[in-house]
């Protein structure tokens, strides 16, 4: 990695929690696959969302990935679903409908899981709660 690369990623970080990369992140696959309006731009679209669902799905499956058991499955089958689904469609008239519906969840739910402030309690059940504030893709680099 050159000196300028290096910098760029230093400072490209320190603006943007991780969680706000990985919201920007299903962002930008739900507007590809919203643009989809042809087969070359649905190809791309599919890429994408499996690329982002492989990303998440190897860094939840690390052995050091601080989400709890239960999200951590939860996340591996939506995951293997969406994938399944991005590549049954690549040659297939099907709907990306489902596909951008599963990735405004997981916005909501990333949105959601923003951390709390001191004092008040977390909104989302205990077995969806985290003991750290690092991100699963944080996980990947």
């Amino acid at each position: 990695m050159t000196y300028a690369s290096s910098q760029y990623q230093k400072q490209s970080g320190s603006y943007l929690s991780s969680r706000e990369v990985e919201v920007m992140a299903f962002r930008h696959v739900n507007a590809l696959l919203s643009q989809a309006s042809d087969h070359e731009k649905k190809v791309a679209a599919l890429a994408a969302n499996l690329k982002l669902w492989s990303l998440l799905s190897l860094s939840v499956e690390r052995v050091d990935c601080p989400l709890p058991p239960v999200l951590r499955d939860d996340l591996i089958k939506i995951g293997s679903w969406s994938m399944r689904y991005s590549n049954a469609a690549f040659n297939a008239p099907k709907d990306l409908q489902p596909l951008i519906d599963v990735n405004n969840d997981m916005i909501e739910g990333l949105a959601s899981s923003a951390p709390v402030p001191q004092g008040v309690a977390p909104s989302m059940p205990s077995a969806y709660s985290t003991p750290a504030a690092r991100s699963s893709l944080e996980l990947v680099g």
